[in-house]
């Protein structure tokens, strides 16, 4: 069960510090409130959603995006060497010099749409971008399963349209001139 602590302040006001118990029993601050009943509601909320099994763990979703995809995501992520390869690529080149010294917490659909506008007007193909989009996802899917955020800011938003391959289909005349330049 949670409780409420009053303690006094460097200024020698009185702050309520929230508390409650998270799924494994650990106790844990659901933050500090200048009133009693605001900290009570805070320490009711965290633990009806620890409860739910929404707990989210606010020290590690305060971290910054480049730290948890260094030291955990990529290094922990199942995927074969060539597909490794342009992760890293899409990370180093599109995500990271954008999100990387962001608090994965602070990260929004509305930064995700306005990096996609911004790749566009760099030039970067539809398909590349389609590509990023994924690789963000993938990292916020695997932060929001490991309760490390409660939302997945790429959730819902649309990657622009890559265009089919033109395909060009040759004549049966053209094949009777390919088959005949063959060598027998």
């Amino acid at each position: 069960m949670g409780q409420s602590r009053k303690r006094i302040g460097g200024d020698g006001k009185a702050r309520y510090t929230a508390y409650y118990d998270d799924v494994t029993g650990q106790r844990r601050s659901a933050g500090a409130f200048a009133s009693r009943r605001d900290a009570d509601r805070a320490w009711q909320r965290a633990e009806t959603e620890a409860a739910k099994g929404r707990h989210t763990d606010s020290g590690r979703s305060k971290q910054l995006l480049a730290r948890y995809v260094e030291d955990e995501w990529f290094p922990n992520h199942q995927i074969e060497l060539t597909t490794r390869q342009n992760y890293r690529y899409v990370l180093d080149k599109h995500i990271l010099p954008v999100f990387g010294r962001y608090k994965m917490i602070a990260i929004l659909p509305a930064d995700i749409r306005a990096w996609i506008t911004a790749l566009k007007d760099a030039g970067v193909k539809p398909a590349t971008i389609k590509h990023c989009l994924a690789v963000l996802s993938a990292i916020f899917t695997t932060a929001f399963n490991d309760q490390i955020t409660t939302l997945n800011p790429c959730t819902g938003i649309k990657a622009p349209t890559v265009p089919k391959a033109q395909r060009r289909i040759i004549t049966p005349e053209q094949f009777t001139l390919i088959h005949q330049a063959l060598p027998t």
